[in-house]
């Protein structure tokens, strides 16, 4: 069951910008069964949620720059 917190809605935001669960774990640098178990309730590892904040502003603001 996908659990909804600001650490899994932010995983989901950057598996949508990556394209799929096998791209984030890599960009992650971690295994897909890791994140799988990050969108089911176990505790984001701080490090995994900052990366995932990057992921996401990099895609808004590449999609910023892409329109101006």
């Amino acid at each position: 069951m996908l659990v909804s917190t600001p650490q899994t809605r932010t995983l989901n935001r950057a598996l949508e910008r990556c394209g799929g669960e096998i791209a984030l774990a890599k960009a992650l640098g971690v295994t897909t069964e890791a994140l799988s178990g990050w969108f089911t309730g176990v505790d984001v590892p701080l490090n995994i949620y900052f990366s995932a904040l990057d992921i996401v502003a990099i895609g808004s603001l590449g999609s910023a720059n892409f329109k101006s």
